[in-house]
């Protein structure tokens, strides 16, 4: 019989506070985040994770978009457009601009609304191969790198975001053998965790009903609210920039994120689908509170 995980729960207060009352104080060392994404249909993850990741108190936050959609959004606020697709996606001519972009950033986050074709996946594929900064890797990044996993799990300076679905699939692109439970739960849940977690370089935070926070053999445990998952965004933007602010020390970072959205939760009282806007307020408010 697999030994039980091990784990620490994280309720109502922080298991690390130092990480909050010790937040960087300038812009430069908040962290700088580059995210490409959105295609023609949709651009919505990539600039809600702008207003999100500077809520949670990122120094700088860039969107980097198709030009196609320079039309629509031109003159939006830390927009950076490149070339597209012939489908209006991120294309593989914008390669070179992107790479030049990442030299001007701590972190790229991919992810936010990349299309599914050939030309977005050969972008991101050769992205990963080439980027010498740390990456986010969350949602449709998993689609376009899911011939090519080891780029990411091999790497110490990549955060994996994922829901458990996301890791079921990427246990078997693993080659590991999962055991699902049934009212196995919570603890079924840890396992497998750590199973991806154990042949992984990388570092995860999985949400759901709970964020677990897993880094290598350390699994720390936070409840969540439903109303989080209705905007995604939100666990990519403070977990990504709590990392970031926290890398010699990233298992701290990612459960005082964790704790952050806990808590930003709980200050939206009775509102049962949040805004964008409504949960930045509510992120910088956790985030300040005395």
């Amino acid at each position: 019989m697999a030994e039980i995980p091990r784990f620490t729960r994280q309720d109502s207060a922080p298991l690390y506070p130092k990480v909050l009352y010790n937040r960087p104080v300038t812009r430069s060392g908040a962290g700088r985040l580059l995210v490409p994404g959105g295609h023609a249909g949709d651009f919505s993850i990539a600039t809600s994770l702008h207003q999100l990741a500077m809520a949670a108190g990122a120094g700088e936050c860039h969107v980097v978009l198709p030009d196609v959609l320079a039309k629509l959004v031109g003159g939006a606020p830390d927009t950076i457009f490149v070339p597209s697709s012939p489908s209006g996606s991120l294309g593989r001519e914008a390669l070179g601009r992107l790479l030049d972009l990442a030299e001007e950033a701590d972190a790229v986050a991919l992810g936010a609304n990349l299309s599914n074709n050939s030309h977005t996946s050969m972008l991101i594929e050769r992205l990963m191969s080439e980027l010498e900064r740390p990456v986010i890797l969350f949602a449709d990044a998993f689609t376009a790198l899911q011939h090519h996993v080891q780029q990411f799990t091999d790497r110490p300076d990549c955060l994996v975001i994922a829901t458990m679905p996301e890791i079921f699939k990427l246990a078997g692109q693993l080659g590991i053998a999962i055991n699902i439970r049934p009212g196995g739960g919570l603890i079924n849940k840890l396992e497998i965790i750590r199973d991806v977690a154990a042949v992984s370089r990388c570092h995860y935070a999985v949400y759901g009903t709970e964020i677990v926070a897993a880094t290598r053999d350390e699994l720390i445990v936070t409840p969540a609210s439903y109303r989080l998952s209705l905007v995604p965004a939100a666990y990519y933007a403070v977990l990504a920039v709590m990392w970031l602010q926290n890398r010699a020390r990233p298992h701290e970072g990612l459960a005082t994120g964790a704790y952050i959205l806990s808590q930003a939760s709980a200050r939206l009282g009775d509102t049962e689908r949040p805004s964008v806007s409504q949960l930045a307020q509510s992120i910088s408010r956790a985030l300040n509170a005395d």
